[in-house]
């Protein structure tokens, strides 16, 4: 019995770390240079039902105060000439625009150059931002209707329930909690992964459009050529270096009168001896008288 309680209880904690590692991470800074973890965790049923039933109330309520609805906004956005068929044909030529050339830069770049290459990315950032810039202009006022007021409530009530610390914990006790938090930064950051996530968008889909990649590795590979050129050229400078030699002896000039060397003395000189008798022998030789015959 013991065993099958162990057995049980082995399987429950697998099971929690599980669903804990599979949560997905965002990380924020605070003022302090503090880094904070934080997880989203998927909504329960519960949870779910109270955000629409929180989309419902808010729903409710903007239309009691006059809030018009996204056919309503649309209608007045015609006739005030902010949506016309110019802009819908430019908004339309726009999107297919920047969907060939997001086509072209992820399969026709094979055998293109570097600066072939280069131009059309810069080409794919720029539809973007045209495209984005076009869109402003309805999802601005758009964003003020019955619908979308009534989206961002149930968004504020997820991003309550499924935002989690570290240990599994609830970021916040309660929606009431998440929407008096002091912490203004915290509560919008948790918003806009929330919303992310709800997209199926990584935190750092901006940096990962294939213009950017592109952009991206194009700069990497020129780095990389800069430092292998500049160690080459350290290299090829070294190696034609002249080799040190040893710093030739200064001579003196000519006109540089060296300082006089001390006499050395000398040995005196011996006399030359007398030839003559053996000093001592005082008696001469006498020539002997001639005899008579």
């Amino acid at each position: 019995m013991a065993e099958a309680e162990n057995v049980d209880k082995e399987g429950v904690e697998e099971t929690v770390k599980e669903v804990l590692d599979g949560r997905r991470e965002f990380v924020m800074e605070t003022p302090e240079n503090e880094i904070l973890h934080f997880f989203i965790a998927a909504p329960t049923g519960e949870d779910i039902r109270k955000a629409d039933w929180q989309y419902s109330k808010v729903y409710n309520q903007a239309i009691v105060d006059g809030f018009l609805t996204q056919a309503e906004m649309a209608e007045l956005l015609e006739s005030k000439k902010i949506i016309s068929e110019e802009y819908t044909q430019r908004l339309e030529t726009t999107r297919i625009s920047l969907g060939a050339e997001i086509f072209k830069l992820e399969n026709l770049m094979d055998v293109a150059t570097e600066e072939e290459k280069e131009a059309v990315a810069l080409e794919v950032s720029r539809l973007r931002d045209e495209l984005f810039r076009l869109n402003q202009r309805v999802n601005g006022p758009m964003a003020n209707t019955c619908e979308n007021l009534a989206e961002d409530a149930r968004t504020d009530f997820l991003t309550s329930r499924v935002v989690e610390n570290k240990d599994g914990t609830k970021a916040w006790a309660d929606y009431d909690a998440y929407r008096n938090e002091e912490n203004t930064a915290l509560a919008i950051k948790s918003r806009f992964e929330v919303m992310l996530w709800m997209q199926g968008l990584e935190s750092d889909f901006l940096e990962n459009t294939p213009e950017q990649t592109a952009l991206r590795k194009i700069a990497q590979d020129r780095l990389d050529r800069a430092i292998i050129a500049e160690e080459e050229a350290s290299e090829e400078e070294a190696d034609t270096a002249e080799p040190e030699t040893e710093e030739p002896v200064a001579e003196a000039p000519e006109d540089l009168e060296l300082p006089e060397e001390p006499e050395s003395e000398e040995a005196p000189e011996e006399k030359p001896k007398k030839k003559g008798r053996p000093r001592g022998s005082k008696n001469k030789t006498k020539a002997e008288p001639e005899k008579d015959e």
